[in-house]
């Protein structure tokens, strides 16, 4: 199932859907401005919210969604050809804050990028 499936499929709140986007967000900031390949598979992965209104949820309520929304920040970090340390170091701090194991993380990276490598 595509990844943007799979998120669709979580059935995230308003808030969680705004907290995911913004994680999108500021991940794809961290090495500088977001670029238009990156904006548009953010809005593709987390699409706008319909009610700018709603307020972000704490970031503890994707506890349950954390290797989805790692899986996410991945496709968002190396869509622009590379994966840069800061990148890196930005994803490893989101996994941790989430709960991930440092071995967790690097199953998801690998299960990751061998599937990106295997599409182009």
């Amino acid at each position: 199932m595509k990844l943007s499936a799979r998120i669709t499929a979580l059935e995230l709140s308003a808030p969680l859907q705004r907290r995911f986007r913004q994680v999108l967000a500021e991940l794809a900031a961290s090495d500088g401005e977001v670029n238009a390949a990156e904006a548009r598979l953010i809005d593709r992965l987390a699409p706008p919210p319909v009610d700018d209104t709603v307020e972000p949820a704490p970031l503890q309520g994707l506890w349950k969604h954390a290797e989805v929304l790692v899986e996410a920040c991945l496709f968002v970090a190396v869509c622009d050809g590379e994966y840069c340390v800061e990148e890196a170091r930005r994803v490893s701090e989101l996994a941790h804050a989430l709960g991930l194991s440092a071995r967790r993380l690097r199953e998801v990276e690998a299960r990751t990028f061998a599937h990106l490598q295997a599409r182009s």
